[in-house]
């Protein structure tokens, strides 16, 4: 419930605030959001494991490291760019309408067949 609430009031500031420019010192955009897709699957995944494998000891910490060890960032460098991120609603929506662009692509791409 107070997930859905945050991000009810992120929609909402959002729609008030025009997009800024990211101040020297954080994440490049394209390099932010390509991490935060990664970290949108990584929950996807998670998800998938407690609900339907019935996991509950999810190496999450590793799943996070090899995510930032992958796209070459620190753990706070992704923090403290998800944070000025979240202080600027607009900005975060329009990097989090792109994120949905990207997984729409690759859900309707076709999955190569197997040989048999």
């Amino acid at each position: 419930m107070k997930q859905a609430l945050r991000v009810l009031a992120i929609l909402v500031l959002a729609s008030c605030s025009r997009p800024q420019p990211e101040p020297a010192g954080l994440l490049p955009r394209e390099k932010f959001k390509s991490t935060l897709l990664g970290s949108q699957l990584i929950e996807a995944r998670l998800n998938h494991e407690m609900v339907n494998d019935k996991r509950l000891d999810m190496p999450v910490r590793e799943y996070y490291a090899e995510l930032f060890k992958a796209e070459g960032v620190s753990e706070q460098a992704f923090k403290t760019t998800f944070q000025w991120y979240v202080e600027h609603p607009a900005d975060l929506k329009v990097i989090y309408e792109e994120i949905l662009v990207e997984l729409q692509k690759r859900a309707d791409k076709p999955v190569a067949a197997t040989a048999h």
